[in-house]
C-alpha cells in the first residue's frame, strides 16, 4: 500500500475515529451513526458507564456507556450532543483474504492517532470461542477498539487484542460479524424527533415517558421540553413556536389558560 493511498484513506477515517477515556482506561473507538453512537472493546470501558470521547479536532464531549456485551467485547456509547457526526464506512460483507493491506487508527499507549499498517494473516482464528480477524499490524495498549481498515476505507474489524509476548500477532473481531448487533443498538438508540433521551444511563424513551424505561431516571422536565416544541393555539389549533405569545394565525394570546 502506497504512503499516498494510506494519506487519502486517513483523510476518509480520521473524522469518525474517536478517542475513548474513562477513569481508568485509554482506548480507541469510532463512530457508528451520525447521532454520535461510538463502538469500541467492552474491556477499554469495562464497569464504566460515563466516559469522555475525544474527535480528531480535539473537541472532548461527555458520553454514556449504553451497552456492553463482555462475551463479544463489544461495548456501545452514546455521545451527549446535538452535533451531527461523521459515520464511519463499515463493511456489509466479507470482501477481504488472507495478504490483504491493512491500516491500524488508534491511540497506543496514549499516543493519540496514530496510524500503522500490515496485512492480514489468518482469517477464522478461534481463541476463546471468539473468530478473529489476525494480522500482523502492530498493536499496543489504547489500540483496542479500534478500526482495522482495508484499502478502501473500509472498517472491516475491530482491533482487540495480541499476543503479548509475540511481534507482530494481532486480532480484530470481524465488523460482519457484529453487523447484526450494530444495527439493532442503533435502531434502539436512535434519537427521533418523538424519543426522549435519559441523561442518566442514555436510554431512549418514547416521548410520552415521564420515567425512563431502563433506569427509572425521572424524564418529566425533557418531555416537556419535547412537548413544548410546538405550542399548540387552543382556538384555532396552530402550531407555534415554543416561545411564541400570540397565535401566528389568529392572534390568540398563547398565555392565556
Amino acid at each position: 500500500m502506497k504512503s499516498s493511498s494510506i494519506s487519502n484513506i486517513i483523510e476518509k477515517i480520521k473524522e469518525s475515529i474517536v478517542v475513548v477515556k474513562t477513569d481508568k482506561n485509554i482506548g480507541t473507538g469510532f463512530i457508528a451513526d451520525t447521532t454520535g453512537i461510538v463502538i469500541t472493546n467492552a474491556h477499554v470501558v469495562e464497569d464504566s458507564t460515563d466516559c469522555e470521547i475525544q474527535m480528531f479536532d480535539k473537541k472532548s464531549y461527555d458520553a454514556k456507556v449504553i451497552e456492553s456485551n463482555f462475551d463479544m467485547d463489544i461495548a456501545f456509547i452514546k455521545i451527549i450532543s446535538n452535533r451531527v457526526f461523521k459515520k464511519a464506512n463499515v463493511l456489509k460483507r466479507k470482501d477481504y483474504n488472507v495478504g490483504d493491506e491493512v491500516i491500524a487508527y488508534g491511540n497506543p499507549l496514549g499516543f493519540e492517532n496514530t496510524v500503522t499498517k500490515g496485512i492480514i494473516s489468518a482469517l477464522d482464528r478461534e481463541i476463546g470461542g471468539i473468530k478473529y480477524i489476525q494480522t500482523d499490524v502492530p498493536i499496543n495498549p489504547g489500540n483496542s477498539g479500534g478500526p482495522l481498515v482495508d484499502k478502501k476505507g473500509r472498517i472491516i474489524g475491530i482491533n482487540t487484542l495480541k499476543i503479548a509476548d509475540a511481534s507482530g500477532i494481532g486480532f480484530a473481531i470481524p465488523i460482519i460479524d457484529i453487523v447484526p448487533l450494530i444495527n439493532l443498538t442503533i435502531k434502539k438508540y436512535k434519537l427521533t424527533p418523538d424519543s426522549v433521551y435519559c441523561n442518566v444511563c442514555g436510554h431512549r424513551n418514547s416521548s410520552n415517558s415521564s420515567w425512563c424505561e431502563k433506569c427509572g431516571a425521572k424524564l418529566v422536565e425533557n418531555v416537556e421540553k419535547v412537548k413544548n416544541k410546538n405550542k399548540k393555539c387552543p382556538e384555532c389549533g396552530e402550531k407555534n413556536p415554543a416561545d411564541a405569545k400570540w397565535c401566528k394565525k389568529c392572534g390568540h394570546n398563547l398565555d392565556l389558560e
